[in-house]
């Protein structure tokens, strides 16, 4: 009984394993060693290099301009701290009238713009404050000299810096004159040529960092078309800021 079941399945088998007329191939399956399976598409992560972060976390962005502006960058080649961004600046007086004199002989006539005080120094005394500001590096108090007067020479003194404007320069801020006595230009001016005129505007950093907006308002003395007479006293407006903090 046994050899005829056996007998039986082995007559059987064939034919269901066989493909035969292609009915139910639908339903075949390959054997399990040819089975594969596909797996889903990735995008490739690129190697990571000297500049991408190893991590996969997205890098910091580059500082903005304000950011530099204000400091809150270093410059990548040196290392350097950006500079500050602009100081602000507050009123110490504003609209001061002052004038400054020019003096006979050899004497100096000064002003010093951070007091507020003029001054006028024998040729003795000038000369002794300026080798006293040669020997301890400390500027001389004067901001600007008047003298000569053959000439009249209106100087500005060591460690200041100042810019002429013109007349219809409309600013009246104190941080917009201390960016422009920054950039400079004014160091002196012969005023037997009268190359000041009246309502000249001139900017000055003092050596104690205040800024000093100073407006000609007119002259006294002296011949505008004479060969050798500056005007003998130069009248002033003054305004004066502090840096803030």
């Amino acid at each position: 009984m046994i050899v005829g079941v056996s007998t039986l399945a082995a007559a059987i088998l064939p034919s269901l394993l066989s493909p035969g007329d292609g009915k139910g191939t639908g339903d075949a399956k390959p054997p399990a060693a040819q089975i594969t399976t596909q797996e889903p598409t990735k995008t490739q992560e690129p190697t990571p290099t000297g500049e991408s972060d190893p991590t996969g976390e997205t890098p910091s962005q580059a500082p903005t301009a304000t950011e530099t502006a204000t400091g809150g960058a270093t410059d990548g080649t040196t290392g350097a701290t950006a500079p500050p961004a602009s100081r602000t600046y507050v009123g110490v007086y504003q609209d001061q009238a002052m004038s400054l004199g020019l003096p006979r002989g050899d004497d100096v006539g000064s002003i010093d713009f951070d007091v507020p005080a003029t001054r006028r120094y024998s040729d003795e005394e000038w000369t002794a404050e300026k080798e006293k500001a040669e020997q301890t590096g400390v500027p001389v108090a004067a901001d600007l000299t008047y003298a000569d007067t053959s000439y009249g020479y209106l100087a500005l003194r060591n460690g200041r810096n100042a810019a002429q404007l013109q007349p219809t320069d409309p600013s009246e801020k104190g941080e917009d004159c201390a960016r422009s006595a920054q950039v400079g230009g004014f160091t002196e001016a012969v005023m037997d040529d009268w190359t000041l005129p009246a309502q000249t505007v001139l900017c000055i950093l003092t050596d104690q960092g205040n800024v000093a907006r100073v407006t000609i308002t007119g002259f006294i003395g002296g011949k505008k078309d004479g060969l050798t007479e500056p005007p003998t006293q130069i009248s002033l407006k003054v305004t004066l800021w502090k840096p803030e903090g």
